[in-house]
C-alpha cells in the first residue's frame, strides 16, 4: 500500500503540527503528543487576546455595579469562568468518549478496562481526549511559568504534572480504557466549582443563594466521583484485576502515582469541609 500523497501544507501539518495523529489507520506513539504543544501555544494566544479584550469593559461594569474598587474582581471573576468552560467542555467529550468509544469501561463497570490488555482496540476519541486533556495541563503550567491566565498553586501544579506522567504512562502501555474513565469521573465537579467561584469572586450579593446552591453541588459531586469513587472505581481495580494483568513494573509505577493524586483528593476535600462548616471565605480547593 503506497504512502498517502500530501500537498505542502497538509505535509507541514502532518509532519510538524499533529504528526502520526492525524494520518488515517495510524497506531498510538508518544509523538502524537507534539500537537499539545501548538494546542498549549493556541489557547495561551486566545487567551492572552481574552483578557485584553473582555478585562478591561468588565471591570468598568463591575465598577459601575459595585462601586469604586470593585472592579478588581474582574480577573478572578473571568478566569474562572474560562476553566469552567474549557473544563466543562473536556468532561463533556471526556463522558462521551466514556460512554460510546471506551470498550465497556466505566466507572460502574471496572472490568472491561483491562479487558483483552494490550490488545484491547483504540479509538481515535481516546487519543484525541487524552492528547487535549494534556494540552490543557500543558497550558495551564506554561502559563503559570509565563504570568499569563491561571496562575497554578503548588498542589496543582503537583497535580497536573502526576496526571500528565498517568496520561503518558496510559497512552504508551495502552491503559487509555481506565485513563478516560479516571478522567471522566474526577473532572465532573471542576466546571461546577469554577462556576462558584466565579460568582463568590463577583461579591455580588444578589448571587449569594446560587453561589452556595452551585458550591453545595460541587462538594456533593467531589465527594461522590473523587472521595468515594475514586477509590471503588479507580484504586480497587487497580490493585486488584490490574496486578493480574499487568506486569509487576507498570502497576508499582501506577500505584504510586495514583496514590499521590488521591492524598490529594483528601487534603483538597478537608478544605472544602472547612470552607462548608466555617461559612464565606475564599474557595481555595481544586
Amino acid at each position: 500500500m503506497s504512502a498517502p500523497q500530501f500537498t505542502s501544507s497538509q505535509h507541514f501539518l502532518h509532519t510538524y503540527i499533529f504528526p502520526n495523529l492525524g494520518t488515517p489507520g495510524s497506531k498510538p506513539n508518544l509523538v502524537d503528543f507534539t500537537v499539545t504543544i501548538w494546542i498549549a501555544a493556541l489557547i495561551l494566544v486566545i487567551r492572552l487576546a481574552f483578557e485584553r479584550a473582555v478585562i478591561p469593559g468588565f471591570k468598568q461594569y463591575l465598577e459601575r455595579a459595585k462601586g469604586p474598587g470593585g472592579g478588581k474582581a474582574a480577573f478572578p471573576v473571568l478566569d474562572n469562568l474560562w476553566i469552567a468552560a474549557f473544563a466543562g467542555g473536556l468532561t463533556g467529550f471526556a463522558w462521551w468518549v466514556t460512554v460510546t468509544a471506551n470498550g465497556g469501561c466505566t466507572p460502574w463497570s471496572t472490568t472491561a478496562c483491562f479487558a483483552e490488555w494490550p490488545h484491547h482496540a483504540v479509538a481515535l476519541a481516546q487519543r484525541w481526549y487524552m492528547v487535549l486533556a494534556f494540552a490543557y495541563y500543558l497550558y495551564e503550567l506554561l502559563g503559570t511559568v509565563l504570568g499569563l491566565g491561571t496562575k497554578l498553586k503548588f498542589d496543582m501544579v503537583a497535580h497536573h504534572v502526576v496526571t500528565m506522567a498517568l496520561i503518558l504512562i496510559a497512552y504508551q502501555v495502552n491503559l487509555k480504557r481506565m485513563s478516560v474513565m479516571w478522567q471522566a469521573l474526577f473532572d465532573l465537579s471542576n466546571p461546577i466549582l469554577h462556576s462558584a467561584k466565579a460568582l463568590h469572586a463577583s461579591g455580588l450579593k444578589q448571587l449569594e443563594g446560587v453561589k452556595w446552591a452551585l458550591f453545595n453541588l460541587f462538594a456533593l459531586t467531589f465527594l461522590l466521583c473523587r472521595v468515594i469513587g475514586g477509590p471503588i472505581s479507580i484504586l480497587w481495580p487497580s490493585f486488584t484485576i490490574a496486578k493480574e494483568v499487568l506486569p509487576a513494573s507498570y502497576c508499582h509505577v501506577c500505584w504510586g502515582l495514583e496514590i499521590f493524586v488521591y492524598v490529594l483528593q483528601l487534603v483538597w476535600f478537608y478544605k472544602i469541609v472547612e470552607i462548608a462548616t466555617k461559612g464565606d471565605k475564599d474557595v481555595k480547593s481544586e
